[in-house]
C-alpha cells in the first residue's frame, strides 16, 4: 500500500469540457479514476464507448487508451484521481465503470479533496489516504460484481454484440436480425444493450455510420455519394438528414469546414 501514491487531482468544469474535449490518450505508468461529478455523456475506454452519468467512476488503467469523442457535444464535469504504483483487477472484457448513484458521499468529498490537495499545505498524506479509500472501495465493487455470474454473462454478451455491430454496421440490420444472430429476444437484447451502452443497437449502428462518415469526409477525397454507399445509406437525403442530426451540419458543410482549417 505504501507504494501507491496520489500524484494529482484534476477538475474539469462544464465550460472547459465543452471547449476542450479530452481526446483519446493513455498513460504508461499511472491509474486514473475519473469521477462524473455532474451531467451525462459518453466516454471511450479501450475499444468501447460507454454511457456515463453523475455518480459513475471510470477506471482508466495504465496503457489503455481513453478519452472523449471530439465530434460529440461535451458538458460533463469530472474529478480525476491519478495514482502511481496502483493497478486494477479488471479483465479486458469487463465494463470499466462503477456506478455509485447520484447521491453518494464520494461526490461531496471530491471537491474538498481537490481543494486540500492543491491549496492547503501539509495535507498530501491525508489526501492520499482518502484516495486509497476510494481505490479500495472501487476494487470491492468490482469484486462484488464479478461474484454475480448473471451480470457478467450479460456484459460479455453485450461486448460480443458490440463487436458484431462494429463489423456489420453498414449492413441493413434490423433488431430482429441481431436478436436471431445471438439467440436472444428483441426485448432482452434492447434492454441489456441499452443498460451497458446507453443506446439501442440501432442507435449505436447509426452513430458508428456517422462517425465513420466523419472520418471519410475529412481523411479522404471520396465523393459524398460514394461515402453514402459505403456506409449503407439508401439515398443522399437520408444520409444528409442523419448526419446533420448527429453532427449539427450537413456532410458538405462538414468537409468544407475541415478543408478550410487545413488551409489556414
Amino acid at each position: 500500500m505504501e507504494k501507491i501514491q496520489l500524484t494529482d487531482i484534476f477538475f474539469v468544469d462544464r465550460e472547459y469540457s465543452r471547449r476542450h474535449p479530452h481526446m483519446l490518450h493513455r498513460h504508461a505508468d499511472v491509474l486514473e479514476l475519473l469521477y462524473i461529478f455532474s451531467e451525462s455523456g459518453r466516454y471511450i475506454v479501450g475499444n468501447y464507448e460507454y454511457a456515463v452519468t453523475t455518480g459513475d467512476f471510470v477506471i482508466c488503467k495504465a496503457n489503455v487508451p481513453h478519452g472523449e469523442d471530439p465530434f460529440q457535444e461535451h458538458h460533463i464535469q469530472t474529478y480525476c484521481l491519478v495514482l502511481s504504483g496502483a493497478s486494477f483487477n479488471l479483465n479486458e472484457n469487463e465494463r470499466p465503470i462503477v456506478s455509485l448513484g447520484k447521491e453518494n458521499g464520494i461526490g461531496s468529498l471530491l471537491p474538498e479533496l481537490y481543494q486540500m490537495f492543491h491549496k492547503q499545505k501539509g495535507y498530501s498524506e491525508v489526501c492520499r489516504h482518502f484516495a486509497l479509500g476510494i481505490y479500495f472501495l472501487l476494487q470491492r465493487k468490482i469484486f462484488e460484481r464479478a461474484a454475480n455470474p448473471n451480470q457478467l454473462k450479460r456484459e460479455r454478451l453485450v461486448y460480443k454484440i458490440l463487436d458484431y455491430l462494429n463489423e456489420h454496421y453498414a449492413e441493413n440490420l434490423s433488431l430482429e436480425k441481431i436478436s436471431e444472430q445471438f439467440f436472444i429476444s428483441k426485448s432482452n437484447l434492447s434492454h441489456y444493450f441499452k443498460k451497458e451502452t446507453g443506446l439501442s443497437p440501432i442507435q449505436y449502428m447509426m452513430q458508428r455510420r456517422i462517425g465513420e462518415g466523419q472520418s471519410l469526409l475529412v481523411e479522404t477525397s471520396l465523393q459524398i455519394q460514394e461515402i453514402e454507399f459505403r456506409l449503407g445509406f439508401n439515398d443522399s437525403a437520408h444520409f444528409s438528414k442523419m448526419f446533420k442530426k448527429y453532427v449539427g451540419v450537413t456532410p458538405k458543410e462538414y468537409r468544407k469546414h475541415f478543408s478550410e482549417r487545413r488551409r489556414r
